[in-house]
């Protein structure tokens, strides 16, 4: 490493120095305060966030933003939740505008949280456990090299004698959605079997979304998640933030519903917090073509972002190979191609597993 890149090294970026960095050209946000007061938006009813890449527009009556939309928004309601929800089939910008605004929301996406259970990931199926059932493992001698366990990892990364020394600083953060936490008395019964010297392991749950937690009914992508974590990590605090949601979704033939993941809506809390877990993983990853390009396009920005503050964000690359089903392009051509997960496929992620 070259004097200038050592000298640089580690010196990341605070929450208003990344604001800053980032910050649209003034033009772009005269444009867009131009536009709104044009139709009458007082100033007092936008506000603005992560340096004014995000505009957030409040108490507007639907009349004012059908005329600034050029939109018809109307209440639908779900025919299997009875949820309502406004929306507009279609919108449309000012031509002037069209190169500064990347997506507005809520417009056309038509999903609904409370499909969330309804709707499982193939690999979350089957019979739930039954009552103090360990979770999330499976029962193997853990000196056989032939199975994932903790003592298995650390020895492959070679960090068996390394006791964390700054436990008081240093935080690892687990990322979840689909409504799947961990159990406090599942981490238990893992510790036990796994890592006798970390029975007193635990970890603080945020909800996101107001997105619920209830520990007596966990499932198995939660305590895998919090228990791998903890097996390799103790005793590094945890933070699992749990977020609620469902993103914007183009079904393919694998996924034809939309069991994806909120991303930008856990992206928007982490990083308006002026202290960020250093670590970040997550398990959870879909095939890049159901994510539509404007968001997904977003969301990679906001993970430059994180970047930029120092943190490291861990993604799952996929369990499927080059992809999943009979990896078909959803564009209607028939077409059989390697589909990327996402959003490990963003350029500013690093992904392990």
């Amino acid at each position: 490493m070259n004097r200038l890149l050592w000298c640089r090294y580690g010196a990341h970026l605070s929450r208003e120095q990344v604001a800053k960095l980032v910050a649209p050209h003034p033009d772009t946000l005269e444009l867009v305060r131009s536009w709104l007061e044009h139709y009458g938006v007082p100033s007092s009813s936008f506000s603005m966030t992560h340096g004014g890449n995000w505009l957030k527009v409040t108490c507007v009556p639907v009349s004012q933003a059908n005329e600034l939309l050029g939109a018809s928004y109307q209440l639908y309601q779900h025919v299997a939740t009875n949820e309502t929800i406004l929306r507009t089939i279609g919108y449309a910008l000012p031509a002037a505008l069209q190169a500064h605004v990347q997506t507005v929301a809520p417009t056309t996406y038509f999903g609904s949280p409370r499909m969330l259970r309804k709707t499982p990931r193939m690999r979350h199926r089957g019979e739930a456990p039954a009552a103090g059932e360990l979770r999330g493992v499976t029962s193997r001698n853990d000196d056989d090299d032939d199975y994932v366990t903790p003592s298995y990892l650390r020895r492959l990364y070679n960090s068996v004698s390394y006791v964390p020394s700054a436990t008081d600083r240093n935080k690892l953060g687990i990322a979840g959605y689909l409504e799947e936490y961990p159990s406090p008395a599942d981490l238990r019964l893992f510790m036990e079997k796994y890592r006798t010297d970390g029975l007193d392991a635990t970890y603080t749950i945020v909800p996101i979304n107001d997105e619920g937690y209830n520990p007596s009914n966990p499932n198995k992508e939660g305590d895998l998640a919090i228990q791998i974590a903890q097996g390799m990590a103790y005793p590094t605090p945890h933070t699992f933030y749990s977020t609620g949601g469902l993103p914007p979704f183009i079904p393919d033939s694998n996924t034809p519903m939309n069991t994806n993941e909120p991303y930008l809506d856990w992206l928007e809390y982490i990083l308006d917090l002026q202290n960020i877990p250093q670590t970040i993983s997550t398990s959870y990853g879909e095939n890049e073509q159901t994510v539509p390009l404007d968001y997904a396009t977003s969301v990679c920005d906001l993970f430059a972002k994180l970047g930029l503050r120092g943190v490291s964000v861990l993604f799952a690359s996929g369990d499927d190979g080059v992809g999943t089903g009979d990896c078909m392009v959803n564009d209607g051509s028939g077409k059989v191609q390697f589909l990327p997960t996402f959003p490990a496929s963003c350029m500013f992620d690093v992904f392990v597993y």
